[in-house]
């Protein structure tokens, strides 16, 4: 996309970034993904997946990645 069109791509990075204030609220709202890491949950945005683990002052974004990757390559599962 980026290469494309940089205001769509530039859109895109403010809208999954918007997405990081309701998780930082509500944490637990992503389902866990144990299966691909320990404690790991996922949040979607349109065709994007942001992953991310809770932490005892909020939580830290470990990637953010589109739908079509594979996952279970980008993180270790123990």
């Amino acid at each position: 996309m980026a290469e494309d069109n940089h205001d769509a791509a530039t859109r895109l990075i403010h809208e999954i970034g918007e997405r990081f204030d309701p998780l930082c609220q509500n944490p637990e709202m992503g389902p866990k993904r144990d299966e691909l890491s320990p404690g790991l949950r996922v949040c979607i945005h349109r065709n994007y997946a942001i992953y991310y683990r809770i932490i005892p002052s909020g939580l830290v974004i470990l990637r953010v990645l589109h739908g079509a990757r594979d996952t279970t390559s980008q993180f270790d599962p123990k």
